[in-house]
């Protein structure tokens, strides 16, 4: 099973993140873009486990959310990583960034006591809105006309009161994760 550890968005947050991703791919020639109902936040990318090992997940997820109370983020700036000429374009996050660095970092440590090697760089939250993605305008462009629309139109609040093990899997040949374990932070 491929897994990762993530943030899910409730339908609202979805909805504002595929607005924002049609202006991306309308000024796009060409890229590999995130499905609406996949959008999330990675805390952390687990790769491929056993089943039974997914025990020993969650209980790390319990350990985690018992130090981790719930907080507010909102959507931030447009980004981009390069990759060759193509790029990854993403959004950033603000508000209760010092409340997901805790977060990530206590289940960066409780996932490491069972094996799973810590990050090596330094968490990015990002929400991919493409990968491969391939612009027909320059990127400070459209970062510069996409955000006055992001704070104009983005104002809801994503509420993080819980995270979830998701499995990364093909179905009819399409990308879609799936939620096997919810764990609430705690109150």
């Amino acid at each position: 099973m491929r897994v990762f550890i993530a943030i899910e968005f409730e339908q609202h947050i979805k909805d504002q993140l595929y607005n924002i991703q049609q202006r991306v791919v309308n000024c796009s020639t060409s890229g590999n873009f995130t499905r609406p109902e996949n959008f999330h936040l990675t805390l952390k990318f687990i790769g491929e486990v056993q089943p039974p090992f997914i025990n020993e997940i969650t209980a790390a997820m319990k350990e985690t959310a018992k130090a981790c109370k719930p907080f507010s983020l909102h959507l931030g700036d447009l980004g981009s990583f390069p990759r060759g000429n193509k790029k990854i374009i993403w959004i950033g996050l603000k508000g209760e960034l010092d409340r997901l660095n805790h977060l990530f970092s206590r289940l960066d440590t409780a996932l490491n006591n069972i094996g799973i090697a810590r990050d090596t760089r330094k968490y990015s939250p990002h929400i991919t809105l493409g990968r491969e993605v391939s612009l027909s305008v320059d990127f400070s462009k459209l970062a510069e006309d996409i955000i006055p629309k992001i704070s104009e139109n983005c104002s809801s609040v994503i509420k993080v009161s819980k995270i979830s093990l998701m499995e990364s899997t093909r179905k009819d040949g399409r990308l879609i994760y799936l939620p096997l374990y919810i764990q609430p932070l705690s109150d």
